[in-house]
Parts: structure tokens; sequence; C-alpha cells
């Protein structure tokens, strides 16, 4: 014993030397970062001769331009003529030679549409995107660039930026060609740049990984250090009551139940003084017993978009942001704490014996938990290599940090232990947390997807698309409400066909109807056509799974057969809509914009390998860098509608794996769970929905919003609660 104690000390005292050195080198690194920033160009100014010199920073005024007829040329800069067809021939186009290694122009980017082509030396400008199919007005290839940036538009017009678009090694004279595509009368080229890039910078991104090793040297030095605190016993016998432990848990739920009504009345009305009650109710309730708190905000999941919490007089507060914080603080004040390993009844309680809590010790380090974890540290690192580091860090807070917080608030505060050995039955008893969990989300998704319903019938807040009316509740869009409900629908449907006890398969069918019925009503082709048959695939193999194992009859199979053409019968109606009928026709329309938006992003994601553009900067890189002409109707896309190319333009190959990793462990988890857990059915409720999502991800969004992170993250969690409780803790 005292060997392994010698080396837990040995091993701690390494890793906090090298988090030292690590943590050291990293601060260095940043200050050299910010030390070495790259001085601002000079102004343009006149210069002779028929070729650009090295190391100059020329007017468009210079002798070395030659352009095409019709430009007007003066100390502001360059500006095209209108052509006579401007959405099939250029506006025009200037050539010139230059001498040296790197090339910039300065851009007048703004909230216009035009865009250019560039070649250098007849090959394609290699600082900038060359899109595959993307050419210029002689077929030729070259790199290609927009001058549409609404967010650097100023009162003055178009905000010039200088924009490195050509870097050469053995340097020398060279031909650069120009071709302007509309962007008449912006005056869209501003000056050239001839001046030397630094070979070698000082990143940020790396300065912040260092950090970030540190922060986990820290960490791991920290929990391998030799406890000396005793552990204590539980003895055989529980020496509270049934009687106080279910008195306890009611009165818990009632005031919780009280709080959530006081708060939802305060965010309706815009009171905040109710609001601010019933959280302090909330948390009461929580304090007794902490997975309130995480239930709670899962209910309200949800409602986010739309509503704040008016928490202060002059102050809203969003609901993701108060529900992680106020979890984070009852997950520090719970480890301060001893509970009942059953109930999670706290020390004070008369009668409550004292032990650890039930799940976080082994859920907290499961694989799942820790990829998760590195998720979150490499979105970290790539915030710093993000052009917009503000919007980064902002999605880092709410999408990725949140789940991570979000993960150690339920590994910390939900109890499992009182499963251990029980009945599938027992997960929805008044004392088990992960049933409490589980209720609440889908009870919330069901309030809203009524409301949906509601608003479809009454003909209210919907969107007229395509020939149809699309609910969206509180959210902004119908894909939105589809999106949050292919989770919850799946599990739902599991509950409610395969369940062992008739009035929950009653209770849980209503709440299917509803969803089901609100999803069908988004129209959402990514869920209808992709999610829905994904969702119903998983549940009938893994129903035979289940059935098979508990000796039941398979006539339930043919019941999921019947919900999916139950469902297909429903759209009947509205396939002759023009929703419908050119679902398959890739020329126009939004197959035709989709298609040409994934071949932007595949290119953006070979560019930018590593690290991607960062969390949140899909938008402006996009709309600058890889619109292509033909899709500039929607120029404001922040995302790429594919998950698999989602992962990778926000954070690399590194981010995709880690990813890739995540999922595949859930899934095999999950059916791990079906084949051999005490709890089959809510875990093929959960693999049905984590593949209705990667189903319908294909062709929308899977993620990068904080009501559908955190849902990922309750996944993971529910797919290993279970193994947990078996375990033991």
């Amino acid at each position: 014993m005292h060997r392994i104690t010698g080396v837990l000390v040995v091993a701690a005292s390494s890793w906090r030397v090298l988090a030292a050195s690590c943590g050291l080198l990293g601060i260095l690194w940043l200050w050299l970062a910010n030390l070495t920033q790259p001085a601002p160009f000079p102004s343009p100014t006149t210069t002779a001769g028929a070729v650009l010199p090295s190391e100059v920073v020329a007017s468009m005024e210079s002798a070395a331009f030659h352009y095409s007829t019709g430009w007007q040329v003066g100390g502001r800069g360059a500006d095209p003529p209108e052509p006579a067809n401007p959405w099939q021939e250029p506006s025009g186009s200037f050539t010139f030679r230059f001498v040296g290694r790197d090339l910039w122009l300065l851009l007048a980017e703004g909230d216009y549409w035009g865009y250019l082509y560039i070649t250098v030396a007849g090959a394609p400008a290699n600082r900038l995107p060359v899109i595959p199919g993307n050419t210029n007005s002689r077929g030729e290839r070259a790199g290609y660039r927009t001058f549409y940036a609404p967010e650097a538009q100023t009162a003055d017009g178009p905000a010039p930026r200088w924009v490195h678009v050509h870097h050469n090694v053995a340097g020398g004279e060279q031909e650069a060609v120009i071709e302007v595509w509309r962007s008449w009368g912006q005056t869209p080229v501003r000056g050239v740049a001839t001046v030397t890039a630094s070979t070698f910078r000082f990143e940020p991104w790396i300065g912040v990984a260092l950090l970030v090793v540190a922060f986990w040297l820290v960490l791991a030095s920290w929990l391998h250090r030799p406890s000396s605190r005793a552990q204590r016993e539980i003895g055989p016998g529980r020496a509270h009551t049934r009687d106080v432990e279910a008195v306890w848990l009611w009165a818990s739920l009632a005031i919780a139940v009280l709080g959530l009504l006081l708060a939802g009345f305060g965010v309706v009305s815009h009171r905040w003084l109710p609001a601010a009650g019933g959280v302090m109710l909330l948390g009461l309730a929580s304090l007794m017993r902490p997975a309130l708190w995480s239930a709670a905000l899962l209910l309200a999941l949800p409602f986010y978009f739309q509503y704040n919490l008016p928490l202060l007089p002059w102050r809203s507060f969003g609901l993701i942001d108060i529900g992680v914080l106020g979890g984070l603080g009852l997950a520090i004040y719970d480890r301060m704490q001893q509970r009942d390993p059953q109930v999670g009844l706290p020390y004070w309680l008369p009668g409550a014996e004292t032990a650890s809590p039930a799940i976080g010790g082994r859920i907290a380090w499961q694989p799942a938990n820790l990829i998760l974890a590195g998720i979150v540290s490499w979105a970290l690192i790539a915030v710093f290599a993000a052009e917009h580091i503000g919007v980064a860090l902002r999605e880092w807070r709410v999408v990725f940090l949140a789940s991570g917080l979000f993960a150690l608030i339920l590994a910390t505060t939900v109890r499992a232990t009182n499963i251990k050995g029980a009945s599938t039955a027992s997960l929805w008893s008044i004392a088990d947390d992960v049933g409490l969990l589980v209720s609440a989300w889908l009870a919330g998704a069901t309030i809203v997807a009524g409301v949906a319903l509601w608003q479809y019938a009454a003909g209210a807040n919907l969107i007229t698309a395509e020939g149809v009316w699309r609910v969206r509740a509180f959210y902004g869009s119908p894909n939105n409400l589809a999106l949050y409900l292919d989770r919850t629908l799946a599990v739902a449907l599991a509950l409610a066909l395969l369940g062992p006890a008739w009035r929950q398969r009653i209770f849980w069918g209503a709440a299917s109807l509803i969803q089901g019925g609100a999803l069908l009503l988004t129209f959402s082709k990514g869920s209808l056509l992709l999610g829905l048959p994904a969702l119903l695939a998983v549940l009938w193999l893994g129903g035979w799974v289940i059935l098979k194992r508990q000796g039941r009859s398979r006539w339930l199979l043919w019941v999921v057969a019947g919900v999916g053409a139950l469902a297909a019968l429903a759209m009947t109606p509205f396939l002759t809509t023009e929703r419908f009928q050119r679902l398959l026709d890739f020329s126009q329309g939004t197959g035709f914009l989709r298609l040409n938006l994934w071949r932007s992003a595949w290119q953006m994601a070979l560019d930018h390998p590593l690290l991607g553009v960062g969390p949140d900067n899909f938008l402006y890189t996009y709309r600058t860098g890889y619109l292509l002409p033909a899709a500039w109707q929607e120029p404001n896309l922040n995302h790429p509608h594919n998950w698999l190319l989602d992962w990778w333009t926000r954070l690399g190959l590194p981010g995709l794996a880690l990813a890739l990793l995540w999922f595949g462990f859930m899934a095999w988890r999950l059916w791990h769970e079906v084949r051999l857990g005490s709890h089959p059915v809510l875990s093929l409720g959960l693999l049905a929905a984590l593949a209705a999502v990667l189903a319908h991800g294909l062709i929308d969004a899977s993620f990068a919003l904080p009501d559908l992170m955190l849902v990922w993250v309750l996944l993971s969690f529910l797919g290993h609660s279970e193994e947990s409780s078996r375990r033991g803790t």
C-alpha cells in the first residue's frame, strides 16, 4: 500500500512539473504572439514603372496597371463599369506585372454582392479558395473571393481590407490577372501590395493549446493524489424509514413544481419578482434533491429560443445560462455534502446515512465523457485560430463549455443506486432520478409540440413556404423544432410501444401522438425523409431483439410498421405541393443550392484541415470566400447542412474524429444495453434518437445549437447511467 502511495505521489509531482512548464511556455507564447503582430501597411501611393517592384504599396493609379475599358480610376481606387449582362459577363478586368514573393489586394468589403477571380502566372492565386468547377470568364481555374461581408459595412460604405492572395517562394517577376464581377459603384479594389509576408508567426492557438494541456495535467495530478480520508461504509440496514424517504421526495417535487409554475408566470408576464421567486423555490427543492434542477432545465430547453428569465428589474438572463450556472453551483454544493446513496437524502436529514454520490464517481470518467472533454478543449483551441474570435468564443461558451459543464452536473448530482437490481418499471418511481430526467425532457417536448398543434389550428405563428403551412412553436424555424422532436419522439415511441406497464404505454402513446403530429406539420424534409425512417428502422430492429429476449410476441413490430405507414399516409395530400414536387430536382431551388453549399463546404474543409475555420465562423468564411456565384440567393448560412462537414469546418479533422468517436461509443453502449441491460426499452429509444439525429443531420444541423448539444450530453449520460448502477459505486 505504501509503495502504491509513493508511486502516486511521484506521478502527481511529475505531472505538476510538466503542467507548470506547459503553462509558462503557453503564457510566453501568447505574449510573443501579441508582441509580434504584423505592422499595418502604409497608405497606397502612386508608383512609376511598368512593373511593380517588391515591398511597395501601390495605389490603383500606378502605371503598372492595365485596365479593360470603362474603369474609373482615382486616388480612392478602381471602380469597374456596369456590363450589359452582369450575370453573364464580368464588369471588367485588369492586369499587371510585379516582383516579389507575396501579393496583397486592398479590397472594399461590405453589404453588396460582387466577386473576383485571380490568376498569377497563369495559375490560380494560391492564397484564395480554388473551388472545382468555379472558373473565370475564360474557363480558367482561378483564386476566388467575394466582396460580400455585411459585418464590415460602415456608415461611409464598404470597408477596405488587405487580403493576402498569393505566395510564391521563388519570387521573381510574375503577371497577375484580376477579373471583377458586378461591384460597380463600390470602388471594390483600393490598392495592391507586394510586401513579403512573415515566414513564421507565433500563432495564438498554440499558446492556448499549451495552457489547455497544463490545465488537464494539473487536474490529473490532483485526481491521482493519495487520499487521506477513510471511506465510510454503509451498513446493510437503512437507518431512515420509507415514510421519511417518501415525504422528503414528494415535498421536494411539490416545491419544484410550484417554483416552475411561478417562474413560468414571471417569464410569460415579464415580471421579474415571480420569476426570481420561482427560481429560488426551484433552487430550494434542488438542495433537497439536486436532480430536480437538471430536470427543470431539460423541461425548459425548447423554450430557450424565445424566452429569457427576468431575474432582475433591469435584466433578463438566458434559460440555458441560468440552468448551467445554477446546476454547477448545486454540483459543487452537492459534492461538499454526503448523502444517502439510495435517494440522495442530505446528511442532515434525521435518519439518513452518509455516503458518496451514486453515479458521479463512475459516470464522470466514462470514455464518452472523456471524449466530450476532448471536444470542449479542442474547440477552445480552434477559437484562437478563428478569424472572428469574438463570435467563436461566444459559441464555445454557450455550446461547448455549457455541454461539458452539463455533463459534469449530471454526473455529480444524479442518483442511480436506487435502481440497482430493480425491475424496469422502477425506472419511473418517484425516487429515481434517471426516470425524472427522461420524464421532464419528454414533457417539455410534448408541451411545445402541443403549442405547435394549437398554432396550426389557429393559423398563428406559421411559416408559409412552398405551398404548405409549417409549425415552429417557439423556435425561429420549423426545422429547429423538427430537429428537437426527432430526439424526443424516438424515446416516447419506444416507451409507448415496448414499455412493460400498460398505463405507462398509454401515457407515452399520447405524448408520441402529440409530438409526432407536430413533427409532421413542420414539413421538414430531413425529418420526414431521413430522420423518421431511420428512427422506425432502429425501433423495429431493436424491438425484435428485446421481444425475443423477453419471450414476448413480436406483433408489436407491426405496430411500428403501422406508425410508419400512417405517417406516410398523412403526408400524401401534401405530395402535390411545391415543397415535395421538386424534391429530386437539383437544377433549381433548395436541392440546387444545397449541392452548391456542399461543394463550397467541402473545399473549405480541405483548405482548413487541422482547426477548421473555428466555432461559429462558417457564416463569415463561407459568404466572403466560398459562396459560389450560382448560390448567391442564400448567402447567410451559418452551417453546411451536413453534420460531417459541420464538425470538420468548425473544428478540423481532430474535431471530426472526436465527434465520430463520441457518437460511435454512444451507439455501441446503447446497443449493448438493448441486448443485455436492465432497461432495454429506454436504451432502444435513445439509440433510435441517435439514428434519427445523424440521418436528419446529413442535410441539416445536428449539434451546434445550445439545446441540441445539451440533448447530445443527455443521450450520452443516459447510455451509461444504467451500467454504472449495475456496477455500484
